[in-house]
């Protein structure tokens, strides 16, 4: 039987496959040099024909015909071979309780932990409040500053005004 080496075959996978990927682009945009208007359609068939040929050779191919190992899964999984399912639960907890004896991490220190990021949301979520009730002063702060410079233009205007009339005054009681 004709054997090709395994770096031979997948070689021909390679250039079998690349040719017909550049045909197919060459067909979906519709792209073909003047010298060679036909290099799409001969492409695309010169790839598939070299890509059957090897899909073709990989069903007789010896090494892909043998088993070279049966592998027992049943070691792995032992449901697969009527045995009860071992959990490793037991084996996980056990190395987790001794990781967390050598970080010296106990059921205290892990309590004042978990108070201690409880609180840190209350403080935020009254920051967040807090900085809600300041943007709301803020604004009336600056509506108070927008009235009163308006007010003050209205004062502004009513003592010209007044000052106008008492000039009136004076110089009508000054001519007598």
């Amino acid at each position: 039987m004709f054997k090709l080496s395994k770096k031979v075959s997948n070689a021909i996978y390679g250039f079998g496959a690349a040719i017909v990927i550049i045909g197919a682009l060459m067909k979906i945009t519709h792209f073909s040099p003047d010298f060679w208007p036909s290099a799409a359609n001969t492409m695309l068939t010169i790839g598939l024909v070299v890509e059957a040929l090897i899909f073709a050779y990989s069903a007789v191919d010896p090494d892909m015909a043998k088993e070279d190992k049966e592998y027992q899964w049943e070691k792995v999984y032992p449901e697969l071979g009527g045995g009860a399912a071992k959990s490793p639960g037991g084996l996980l907890s056990k190395k987790l309780d001794n990781m967390l004896q050598e970080a010296k991490l106990d059921k205290d220190l892990i309590s004042s932990l978990s108070k201690s990021i409880k609180d840190f949301e209350v403080s935020a979520k009254t920051g967040a409040e807090s900085a809600q009730s300041m943007v709301k002063i803020n604004k009336d702060f600056a509506n108070n500053a927008n009235e009163l410079t308006k007010q003050m233009a209205a004062l502004s205007s009513n003592l010209e005004s007044l000052n106008s009339v008492y000039g009136g005054v004076l110089s009508a009681m000054t001519k007598k």
